[in-house]
């Protein structure tokens, strides 16, 4: 299983249209849905500083999303486009490995 970290800084003024286009009924999920592969995607609000949100996008593999994003590249680029707007910054975190079965709580790491 792979995740996709994505980290926006949003202007106060566009929140609620950001949580819509990139939470789970968006035309990001849209977009995502129906190819194989894709899971789901979570959005999480920062608590101590507004206007901070991380996406994290679920795929089953990296080649899942790698060949997901060849197929859908043109369509892919158009909405990243339109949906520009919506935030000041967007940084790639990175692509992280999980495995379902086992989940440790962070404390836990040593």
């Amino acid at each position: 299983m792979i995740e996709v970290f994505f980290r926006y800084r949003v202007h106060p003024s566009q929140a609620r249209a950001f949580e819509h286009a990139y939470g789970p009924s968006g035309p990001w999920v849209a977009l995502f849905r129906g190819n194989p592969g894709y899971r789901h995607t979570r959005l999480f609000r920062h608590k101590a500083e507004p206007g901070v949100y991380v996406t994290v996008d679920v795929w089953d593999s990296k080649a899942d999303y790698d060949t997901f994003r060849a197929a859908h590249a043109l369509e892919y680029a158009r909405l990243d486009r339109e949906l520009h707007l919506l935030y000041i910054e967007e940084l790639l975190l990175g692509y992280y490995e999980g495995d379902e079965e086992y989940q440790a709580p962070l404390d836990s790491m040593a």
